[in-house]
């Protein structure tokens, strides 16, 4: 199975992609910087009756674009495809949602790369994986998230994404104060003391 790789810095995006094929039997079939180059690499890579199911190794952060809306674009717009999260971020709300997005694997740039290649061994039998390390945060913060309601869960997603609270306001369509409310309503449920702590807790640790 060949496999590409979705990377804004120029030097992992190489680096890795090499060592994968040197390690492996898997073969890149492109290397891309940001959202718009993969989008049309796929558009035409797919026109081919006959193509091959990809592994699509993907960053979370694309400079100004955003990991999470591409693995969602990929696993909606062809479903065969197999998105991995490559992320430096290890906090379990950003885990969470790599999976929510349709992600079927993800792992740290802390772990050896021999993780990244289980990953894919993992994905090409059709079987999820997630870095050992990651997972017990990742089941507790899933289960308080059954506790949240859907505004709930919008307010601390773009609080992940660095959204200050007038932002968020903005985003959302709702005034700084319920964005206030519904943060001390999140705070108490998911038992953090501070937005900061939500943050460095289940987000970017």
């Amino acid at each position: 199975m060949n496999f590409i790789m979705i990377e804004d810095h120029n030097l992992v995006r190489q680096g890795v992609s090499k060592i994968i094929e040197e390690k492996s039997n898997y073969k890149c079939s492109g290397t891309f910087a940001t959202v718009g180059e993969t989008k049309t690499f796929l558009a035409e890579y797919c026109k081919n009756p006959e193509y091959e199911q990809l592994i699509c190794i993907v960053d979370i952060n694309l400079g100004e674009e955003d990991g999470f809306s591409l693995i969602r674009f990929i696993t909606e717009q062809y479903s065969e495809m197999l998105c991995i999260c490559y992320s430096m971020f290890k906090g379990a709300g950003i885990v969470e949602q790599a999976v929510s997005a349709g992600a079927v694997g993800y792992v740290s740039k802390n772990a050896d790369l021999d993780i990244l290649l289980q990953a894919m061994d993992k994905a090409s039998e059709g079987t999820f994986f997630m870095e050992e390390s990651l997972t017990s945060d990742y089941v507790i913060y899933s289960n308080l998230l059954h506790s949240l309601t859907k505004r709930e869960k919008q307010l601390i997603e773009l609080f992940f994404k660095n959204k200050n609270e007038e932002k968020c306001a903005e985003i959302m369509g709702i005034s700084s104060s319920a964005v206030n409310n519904y943060l001390t309503r999140i705070l108490s449920k998911l038992g953090v003391s501070s937005k900061k702590e939500l943050i460095t807790k289940f987000g970017d640790e």
